[in-house]
């Protein structure tokens, strides 16, 4: 088997391909949550058309025990955030999020795109502040991210039971919830929302498709290819089969010992390349790159079980 550490080092390589692939999808799937203000694909858009006021809701949502979300209402370029409990913020470029004291607080602060960065004012002990709704309102902190993203345009502000700083009825905003899908009959009833609908982060058009999706399926395909042309040549590197003379039992057992052994190069060789990948890319979430290498192997071990039975079928016919 001195012979298969050459496909060893192949086997390596296609998984830190396979990480790379799945690393530009991950990247491209955070910077569309980050044009959508952080919300995750799991966050749901709560339609409502009443005349409830977004403090009246808010108060209705402290009586809860719900941790863990964030209720964004947006207007525009103006986002009233409500948080209950650790979530994942946005990208900072200065200063800091909102805390759990300002969603209880009857003192407005406000978080800033980095694109509105030049419209701060500075005032005692450089302390800067966005005019909003005729006040100044003290900046926490700036986040941002690539050039051209809707974030960097946006006004965050903190939304609680006691702020003042909006008077904007629910059915004059679009409300976004993220992390509290296992409590949407309660949410439900604190918006007076008629309908519940998943937020979409790709338009309907091809090219966005293509953008999202499209380019990973190809390239896995790619590498699926890769990996069955590396299996075949396993096959061929391996030489002939030593199955003269034997009869079935001796024979099947030397196929096995010969599948688990290709096998096992295949498997370490995927896994080492995984660790490699998972320590150089990034990753929004690891599951994805190593549930694709656990398939990947799956599939070459397979495909190396058919190759291997079908060449010593054909030296048996010989």
């Amino acid at each position: 088997m001195k012979k298969l550490f050459l496909i060893d080092l192949l086997w390596i390589g296609l998984a830190i391909l396979a990480g790379l692939v799945w690393s530009q999808h991950d990247q491209n799937e955070y910077a569309s949550q980050l044009d959508h203000l952080g919300m995750s694909e799991t966050a749901q858009e709560y339609v409502t058309t009443s005349s409830r006021s977004i403090t009246t809701a808010i108060s209705e949502l402290d009586k809860t025990d719900f941790k863990g979300y964030q209720v964004q209402f947006v207007a525009k370029q103006v986002v009233y955030v409500y948080q209950r409990g650790t979530v994942a913020s946005l990208p900072l470029d200065s200063g800091q999020w909102f805390s759990a004291g300002d969603f209880a607080s009857s003192l407005p602060v406000t978080v800033v795109g980095r694109d509105l960065a030049d419209k701060l004012y500075t005032g005692s002990n450089n302390q800067r502040y966005l005019q909003v709704n005729g006040q100044y309102v003290p900046v926490l902190g700036t986040v941002g991210t690539r050039k051209g993203s809707p974030l960097n345009k946006v006004i965050f502000l903190n939304a609680s039971a006691q702020t003042t700083n909006s008077k904007l009825k629910l059915k004059q905003v679009k409300i976004y919830v993220d992390g509290a899908s296992q409590h949407s009959k309660a949410l439900k009833t604190a918006f007076k929302a008629k309908n519940i609908h998943r937020v979409h982060f790709s338009d309907s058009n091809a090219s966005t498709w293509w953008h999202a999706y499209g380019q990973t399926a190809l390239f896995s395909l790619f590498l699926l290819l890769g990996a069955g042309l590396l299996t075949m040549l396993m096959v061929v590197l391996m030489g002939p089969l030593q199955t003269a003379g034997l009869d079935l039992n001796m024979r099947a057992r030397y196929l096995r010992g010969v599948l688990s052994s290709c096998g096992g190069h295949i498997g370490v060789s995927l896994f080492l390349g995984g660790l490699f990948a998972n320590w150089w890319f990034y990753f929004t979430t690891r599951t994805n790159i190593w549930v694709f290498l656990v398939v990947l192997t799956i599939a070459a071990i397979f495909f190396l079980r058919y190759l291997i039975h079908r060449k010593d079928k054909a030296s048996a016919t010989t």
